[in-house]
């Protein structure tokens, strides 16, 4: 009894830890587009400039390092920075603006930002999953926290058997004789 409770508790777990990631992604993605809006309005100056001179940016910021002094050299390093990061920006957002529901776990392993997801989990919301897509995580997190305990079962099964908290039912069977 106590293992099918057990059992009920690792697969409800999973389902409703699971079912929160596309609401986890669509806030992700909200970040993400804030601080790449924030990128393209930091470099507005530099990317104006660099057109008018018939220049890309990188150019641009090529030639004014080689002009200016120490001070220019300083504000050249910061608006590569912001470029290069206006890039992975970018790159990510068009990455998971094309991700299919399912293909979104893909994209955002391959674009993750620890700066931005922990943003996004000091002000995340959760969210009731009332789509296929939250039902498809929920069930694959329902699966996952099955298989989770499991593997700790088979871990650890030595010690859940001299708890008597093992999931295997005990048998009854004759006695022995010795």
């Amino acid at each position: 009894m106590i293992g099918r409770v057990i059992n009920g508790v690792f697969g409800a777990g999973g389902a409703a830890l699971l079912s929160q990631f596309p609401a986890f992604f669509a806030q992700y993605q909200q970040q993400l587009a804030g601080r790449l809006a924030q990128a393209r309005a930091d470099l507005s100056q530099v990317t104006e400039e660099a057109a008018r001179l018939g220049l890309s940016p990188d150019e641009y910021l090529a030639k004014a390092e080689a002009d200016g002094g120490e001070f220019t050299r300083v504000l050249v390093e910061g608006a590569r920075a912001t470029l290069h990061a206006l890039d992975k920006l970018q790159a990510a957002y068009e990455a998971f603006s094309i991700a299919t529901p399912l293909g979104r776990p893909v994209a955002f392993v391959q674009h993750f930002d620890p700066t931005i997801a922990d943003s996004t989990m000091a002000n995340f919301q959760p969210a009731v999953p009332l789509t296929i897509e939250g039902l498809i995580y929920a069930g694959t997190g329902l699966l996952l926290g099955v298989a989770l305990l499991a593997l700790l079962e088979w871990l650890g099964l030595l010690s859940l058997r001299a708890t008597g908290l093992s999931r295997r039912p005990k048998t009854s069977g004759g006695l022995r004789a010795r």
